[in-house]
């Protein structure tokens, strides 16, 4: 029984054995055998042999030979993705072109920036601004500065404001009949009204000249010749310190100079002759006034140079010539308000 079994079993594996071996096989014209199919998918790969004979063995490379196409039909597959990439690469070019024309874009922005250059020109209208202030700036200097006067006859007073200058230019003026005869009289008007901050240079005040020249807070005058003092040269009215440095005054009936307000009054450089007085201080007054006369030439005054009723006012005079004073150089005032120095008596 054993040995039976045994046989079975040798028989069975023998079977087995066979069919493993052997292909499923079909019939070509003129008895060839074809390979089978499994062969042919895996490219480059030899086919094995599907039967004994001359005619199976010729058409295994052909069969072969489309297994091996298949395989290069599967390269074309990887050019494509080669393709594939190039189209990767040529979106991100057009991207990347696109981002620098967007770039370029911004730089255009920045060009807008041209627009702060509007700004400047926007400035550039406030230089207009600046022009129109310019233009109040020529008014600013017609106020600091009268044009020169052209001489002739004043028949009302001229005032020399605040800050403003009246250039006479060295010319001739005299008073029409509507300010003053140049008598004694005290109701006459002042050809000249210099207010504070005013200044009156080179002018000449013929005869008549009614009552000269008036000053109101601090003046100042240069190069005025009165030549024909009339009733007062010139009358301080209102406090100040009032300069005068050139020019001269002659022919008056009492003053050359009087100080209405407690002031200063510096003159300089000055030549006056044939008066009453050089300067005198209001009469009846107490106030303090405060006198400096320097390189003057003083003449023929029948009274004094300086007088005053103020115990209280003061006379400083230095490098002065004087000569034929009637009274006093100073009457009233006290004597150590009194200083003098190289003063020469001629």
């Amino acid at each position: 029984m054993t040995q039976r079994i045994l046989a079975l079993a040798l028989a069975v594996g023998s079977l087995a054995a066979c069919s493993s071996d052997q292909s499923p096989t079909s019939e070509a014209p003129g008895g060839a055998t074809i390979a089978g199919t499994g062969a042919g998918p895996i490219a480059g790969q030899t086919a094995k042999p599907a039967g004994a004979g001359a005619s199976g063995a010729a058409n295994m490379p052909a069969t072969g030979g489309m297994g091996a196409s298949a395989g290069g039909a599967g390269a074309p597959a990887i050019s494509a993705g080669g393709a594939g990439a190039a189209a990767v690469a040529g979106s991100g070019g057009s991207t990347g072109g696109a981002g620098a024309a967007s770039a370029a874009g911004s730089g255009g922005t920045g060009g807008g920036g041209g627009m702060s250059g509007s700004a400047g020109t926007a400035a550039g209208s406030g230089g207009s601004s600046g022009g129109a202030a310019g233009s109040v700036g020529p008014k600013a200097g017609n106020g600091g500065m009268i044009m020169p006067g052209q001489g002739g006859t004043l028949n009302t007073t001229q005032i020399v404001g605040p800050g403003q200058t009246f250039d006479g230019g060295g010319k001739r003026y005299t008073a029409g009949r509507s300010l003053g005869d140049g008598s004694q009289s005290e109701s006459q008007q002042p050809m000249f009204r210099v207010e504070a901050g005013g200044t009156l240079k080179n002018v000449v005040l013929g005869s008549p000249a009614a009552d000269g020249v008036h000053t109101y807070g601090n003046a100042t005058l240069e190069n005025i010749v009165w030549e024909d003092i009339g009733e007062d040269a010139m009358t301080i009215k209102e406090s100040g310190t009032v300069t005068l440095n050139g020019g001269s005054a002659s022919n008056g009936d009492d003053k050359v100079f009087q100080i209405n307000a407690p002031s200063t009054f510096k003159v300089s450089n000055f030549t006056a002759r044939k008066a009453g007085k050089f300067i005198r201080q209001n009469g009846d007054t107490t106030f303090k006034v405060v006198v400096e006369i320097d390189s003057c030439d003083i003449s023929q005054m029948d009274e004094a140079i300086f007088r005053t009723d103020s115990s209280s006012s003061t006379v400083k005079m230095t490098n002065t010539r004087y000569s034929q004073i009637g009274d006093d150089l100073f009457i009233g005032v006290s004597p150590g308000n009194i200083t003098q120095s190289n003063n020469v008596k001629y």
